[in-house]
């Protein structure tokens, strides 16, 4: 995963690797939830995801794979 240093710094502008780790864990996690729901909603209408789902973020250029 490929963040920008921005995103390790906080808002006194000094690095903060504490909170870098735990939002990088909320994001991982809401990922998960999202594949999840994917998987649900292909399910209830008869398919079944069967290869690698990637994920965008559309506010950054980071591509996340699960």
């Amino acid at each position: 995963m490929c963040e920008k240093i921005n995103d390790r710094l906080n808002g006194s502008g000094c690095t903060d690797i504490t909170a870098y780790e735990a939002m990088k864990a909320v994001r991982r996690e809401e990922r998960r939830n999202l594949i999840a729901e994917l998987k649900a909603l292909a399910n209830k209408h008869g398919y079944r995801i069967v290869s690698t789902i990637r994920l965008k973020d559309m506010d950054g250029d980071t591509i996340n794979d699960e």
